[in-house]
């Protein structure tokens, strides 16, 4: 997997984790466990350390995305995307390069990767 799509794909595993700590049910639940989520800064910290890594197109295409699917990446299997379950067209798998390793799907907008078994 490319950096740029592996730090994203990074990005929205720790974003799905502070937004779950920030969950009054959820954090409830996870305290009733034994876990103590009372400082979210090194969360914070580190999101902030990756975003820094992202190239601010990407970024910014992640972000978007985040705001209006609350989920902005998403694997192919197959040859579907599993943000929108339709078919991604063949050209998807030849235009994947160097200079542009990060693709998005045509009909949702969703960041995508393959799924490798």
């Amino acid at each position: 997997m490319p950096e740029q799509l592996h730090l994203l794909v990074t990005l929205q595993d720790l974003d799905a984790l502070i937004k779950e700590t920030l969950d009054k049910d959820r954090r409830a639940e996870m305290e009733s466990l034994g876990f103590s989520l009372e400082n979210m800064g090194p969360l914070r910290d580190a999101r902030e350390k990756l975003t820094k890594r992202i190239d601010a197109r990407y970024l910014r295409i992640y972000e978007r995305l985040l705001a209006k699917h609350g989920r902005a990446v998403v694997p192919v299997e197959g040859k579907t995307c599993l943000g929108c379950f339709q078919s991604v067209p063949p050209s998807f798998f030849s235009q994947i390069t160097r200079d542009q390793p990060v693709k998005v799907c045509e009909n949702c907008g969703r960041i995508l990767y393959l799924l490798i078994d």
